[in-house]
């Protein structure tokens, strides 16, 4: 057992980890090994894109180190952010049961109780036992599909489609959970771009968009990474962003360095 939010809501100061068959279970590395990552073999399953999200955090002063992920799923970016940042205190809230089940295991594996706190609970539920403006920084990688085929596998389609939440509700949330003047930070499909930076107008300022491109002759970034600050209103930055592979499809030597080793993204 490991102690979490949700221990307010219990009997006793620890909540029991759910069960998980350990045949579903895939036993898997983040960070060239600093980062032990259990998943399910036929569910959600972390990709670059978390590894990514957590190496745009950056704490600068002791103020900047309460930072919450919104859908962490088996905890893959906030581990990796607790792996780098010693000096930093992380949240993560996840839905779905087997992933929060992982996601507690993952936390035991590597070390990090005390320094990293699973939360079990839909961001709709007004009783999720979170403070408002309580986090310095919040990331998320919100799902990437607002409609279209739903995935067969349930996991899948709950971490990759717009359900009760949509990106307006997910965004909402993230701003409701950071202080004034804190910063979020997302990863999303480029091709979104304009719906986030819409729904962040008025709300946030001090916009940086970073664009993650798949090799340097793509037409349009695959992912873009966007950071922006509560209740502030400085103007946009687009950086030259990060290019993933070359034209063979191999990692490029700064993408690989980077998905090895703790570090922060280049240019952000």
């Amino acid at each position: 057992m490991i102690k979490t939010a949700m221990a307010a809501a219990s009997d006793g100061p620890y909540l029991t980890v759910p069960d998980f068959a350990q045949d579903r279970i895939s036993h898997d590395f983040l960070l060239g090994g600093a980062v032990t990552l259990k998943q399910p073999v036929d569910g959600y399953r972390a990709a670059v894109d978390a590894v990514l999200l957590a190496a745009s955090v950056n704490v600068v002063r002791n103020r900047d180190r309460k930072i919450l992920d919104v859908g962490a799923a088996v905890g893959s970016a906030g581990l990796c952010v607790a792996r780098r940042i010693e000096n930093a205190i992380v949240t993560g809230v996840e839905v779905q049961d087997d992933l929060y089940a992982l996601f507690c295991r993952n936390i035991v594996e590597n070390g990090f109780e005390g320094q990293v706190t699973p939360v079990h609970g839909d961001i709709n539920n007004r009783h999720l036992p979170l403070v408002a403006e309580s986090f310095d920084q919040v990331i998320s990688n919100p799902p990437y599909y607002a409609g279209g085929t739903r995935p067969i596998n349930e996991s899948r389609a709950t971490a990759h489609q717009e359900g009760r939440a949509d990106l307006a509700a997910w965004i909402g949330f993230c701003l409701k959970m950071v202080r004034q003047k804190g910063r979020i930070t997302l990863v999303h499909r480029a091709d979104h771009l304009d719906r986030i930076i819409g729904l962040l107008y008025g709300r946030a300022g001090d916009v940086t968009v970073y664009p993650v491109w798949s090799k340097a002759s793509a037409d349009m970034p695959l992912r873009v990474i966007v950071s922006a600050r509560k209740g502030v209103s400085s103007p946009l930055k687009m950086r030259r962003g990060l290019v993933l592979h070359d034209e063979t499809g191999q990692y490029l030597p700064e993408t690989d360095q980077l998905l090895r080793h703790p570090a922060s993204l280049p240019g952000f």
